[in-house]
């Protein structure tokens, strides 16, 4: 079978204020694809950048997978929170990116939404009492399904380093340059 080794980290996000931010991530493939070894979910701690300033998380990524075929390449979820003084936390922002398909070291920026308050109730509560919009089911960030419906604003940017690794991708004959 062939095989891809994810090693890498979460470095960090900016561009989300200056709350205090942390990260959850979830790394899934399609049916042909199998883990060996590694965490495919995790959290980051929280950091408090200042001044509107960069979030820094070195998040550690260790994941080997084996594949019988490239359907169903790996994507990477990201949910990215805020903390506030008193312990609570809501989402800031949403994120997917694929895991790149060529082996190297690969920096990504990849740039994060979050649902639109849709109504002045809404923005007047967010206000006064904190908090978001998140989704009801994370599975819209998988398979698109409805996305086409949601109202969403940018938020920040997570930036991640992989290196990607693969191993017997040519003796299934998947070629990459």
């Amino acid at each position: 079978m062939a095989e891809l080794h994810l090693i890498g980290e979460i470095s960090g996000a900016s561009g989300f204020g200056d709350n205090s931010l942390f990260c959850r991530y979830s790394i899934q493939g399609g049916p042909n694809w199998r883990v060996i070894s590694g965490n495919t979910e995790g959290q980051t701690l929280a950091d408090s950048p200042l001044y509107e300033g960069p979030a820094i998380w070195s998040h550690p990524i260790d994941v080997h997978f084996s594949s019988k075929g490239i359907q169903g390449w790996p994507k990477i979820q990201l949910q990215v929170y805020c903390l506030d003084y008193i312990g609570r936390y809501w989402i800031k922002g949403y994120a997917v990116v694929s895991v790149p398909c060529s082996p190297g070291l690969h920096t990504i920026e990849t740039p994060c939404w979050a649902p639109a308050s849709t109504s002045i109730y809404e923005r007047v509560s967010q206000y006064f009492l904190g908090g978001g919009n998140q989704l009801l089911s994370p599975d819209v960030l998988y398979t698109g399904k409805d996305r086409y419906k949601l109202k969403t604003h940018s938020e920040g940017l997570v930036k991640l380093r992989l290196e990607v690794i693969l191993k017997d991708f040519i003796k299934y004959g998947v070629e990459y340059k």
